[in-house]
C-alpha cells in the first residue's frame, strides 16, 4: 500500500480486487469502459475522516484498502487492478466537495464508493449526481441517498436511519407499559432521520412521552451539559443518536450523572472498540443497539466459517488493528461487496452498468453478516441492509435481545 500526504492526512493506495471465475457471458462481450478503467486498472475514489472528530471511523477505510491490498495478490478483478484512493475530509462538508471533485476531474476515478458521512455526502451528492458518477452505497443511512428520481445515481451503505430510529421505538412500544423518553440527536439529517422515526413509531402510544429532545453539533468539544439537562428530566429511557468522541463522551456522562435509563445507542456506533473501551467497558453495561454483522469475539462464532476467514485476514493484512471492532467487520464486508459488484460487471465497466447491477442485488449472503441477514438493493429501495437484530451489551460483548430480527421495511 501507498501512501502520501494530501491535505491533512489523504491516502493513495494502488491495491486490487477480484472475484475468482466470470460470467461466460462476460469473458466473450465487447469491452465497454468508462472513465478510470482500463484493461489493467479501475480507479476509486472515496473520502473519508483521517483526521477531524469522527476520525475513528477511517478504520473502515483502512480495512478496505488492506482487503483490496490482499485480492490484489491474488489477481484482481477479472485481471484488472483497482486503484483505490482515498482523501481525508477531516469530516467537513466543505472538504469533502474539494477532495470529491479533485477525485472525478484530476484523479478521473470511474466511481466514488462508500463515501463516509451524512452532511457530508449530502455535500457531494449534487456534484456527483449533475457529472453522473456512482455514489455507490455512501456511507450513511439518510433517506435522501433513496431517492431514484432526483439523486438516481445516489445509494446508502448503511440501513435506513429513520427506520432504524423506528425499530427502537417498536421496541419501547411493545416492551414497556410506560416511559419517559429523553432523545439526543446530531443536528444533521442523519440525527434528525433517527429521532424522527423513533418518535413516529411511538406517537400512538400514548404511555410514551418524550420529555426532553436536545441536539449537539458535531464539532461541540463536550456534549456534557446536554446530558446532564436529559437527566434531570426524570427520562427512563435514554434515545442515543451520537456519533463520533460524542458517543463514547455520552456513555461516561450518563455513568458519571448516575442516570440509569433504558439506553438506546445508534447502530453504528455502537462499537466495543472505537466507542465503548474509550468511555470504559462498565459504563456500557446494558446498552440497547441494533447490528447486522457478527461480532467476532462472540463464542457462538468460534467455529464460523465466515468468522475465521475474516480472522485470518486481520491477522495478516491488519495485525495491529483491532479485529473485534465493528468498524473493521464493516470496512471487511464492504469490500468484498465492492468485489462482488465489479466482477458480475465483467468487461462492461461503464458507470451505467455498474450503478444498475449495484441496485439489483438479490439476497446477497456474506461470511461475517449475521443468521438471516441478507443484503437486497432495488431501483427504489437503495440501501444494503434491511433487517437487523437488537442486541445488549453485557460488559464484554454484545447478546441477542428475545426477540426476532428487527426489519426496517
Amino acid at each position: 500500500m501507498v501512501f502520501e500526504s494530501i491535505d491533512r492526512v489523504a491516502m493513495l493506495g494502488a491495491i486490487a480486487a477480484m472475484m475468482v471465475g466470470m460470467t461466460p457471458m462476460a469473458s466473450h462481450a465487447q469491452k465497454k469502459y468508462d472513465q478510470g478503467v482500463s484493461d489493467t486498472e479501475i480507479k476509486i475514489g472515496q473520502t473519508a475522516p483521517y483526521s477531524g472528530p469522527l476520525s475513528s471511523a477511517s478504520e473502515i477505510s483502512l480495512t478496505q484498502a488492506a482487503y483490496f491490498k490482499m485480492i490484489n495478490e491474488r489477481g484482481g478483478v477479472n485481471g484488472r487492478k483497482i486503484t483505490y484512493i482515498s482523501l481525508d475530509d477531516g469530516y467537513s462538508p466543505p472538504k469533502t466537495v474539494e477532495q470529491t471533485r479533485r477525485l472525478v476531474e484530476q484523479e478521473e476515478v470511474f466511481l466514488i464508493f462508500d463515501q463516509f458521512g451524512t452532511p457530508t455526502s449530502t455535500a457531494a451528492q449534487k456534484y456527483l449526481n449533475g457529472r453522473k458518477v456512482p455514489q455507490l452505497f455512501a456511507g450513511t443511512g439518510s433517506s435522501r441517498f433513496n431517492d431514484p428520481e432526483k439523486y438516481p445515481w445516489s445509494s446508502a451503505i448503511l440501513p435506513n436511519y429513520f427506520s432504524e430510529g423506528a425499530i427502537f421505538g417498536k421496541y419501547v412500544s411493545t416492551n414497556l407499559k410506560t416511559a419517559k423518553v429523553a432523545i439526543l440527536y446530531q443536528n444533521d439529517d442523519f440525527g434528525k432521520d433517527y429521532a424522527n422515526g423513533f418518535k413516529e413509531a411511538v406517537a400512538k402510544n400514548s404511555s410514551i412521552e418524550i420529555v426532553k429532545e436536545l441536539s449537539y453539533e458535531p464539532s461541540d468539544p463536550t456534549i456534557d451539559s446536554q446530558i446532564a439537562t436529559l437527566a434531570a428530566s426524570g427520562a427512563t429511557v435514554f434515545l442515543n443518536v451520537s456519533t463520533g468522541k460524542a458517543a463514547p463522551q455520552s456513555i461516561r456522562a450518563v455513568s458519571n450523572l448516575g442516570w440509569k435509563p433504558i439506553h438506546l445507542l445508534n447502530g453504528p456506533w455502537a462499537d466495543i472498540g472505537s466507542v465503548f473501551k474509550p468511555a470504559g467497558l462498565e459504563k456500557a453495561v446494558g446498552i440497547i443497539t441494533t447490528q447486522y454483522c457478527k461480532t467476532p469475539d462472540e463464542p457462538r462464532w468460534a467455529n464460523d466459517e465466515g468468522m475465521k476467514e475474516y480472522l485470518a485476514f486481520m491477522k495478516e493484512y491488519r495485525s495491529s488493528a483491532d479485529s473485534t471492532s465493528r468498524r473493521n467487520v464493516q470496512g471487511y464486508l464492504y469490500a468484498q461487496l465492492l468485489v462482488k459488484i465489479l466482477q458480475e460487471a465483467g468487461d462492461n465497466l461503464t458507470r451505467e452498468n455498474v450503478n444498475r447491477i449495484a441496485l439489483h442485488l438479490k439476497d446477497l449472503e456474506f461470511g461475517v453478516l449475521l443468521p438471516s441477514v441478507t443484503i437486497t438493493t432495488t431501483p427504489t429501495q437503495r440501501n444494503l441492509i434491511e433487517n437487523q437484530l437488537l442486541m445488549r451489551f453485557d460488559g464484554e460483548r454484545f447478546v441477542p435481545l428475545e426477540t426476532d430480527i428487527s426489519s426496517t421495511k
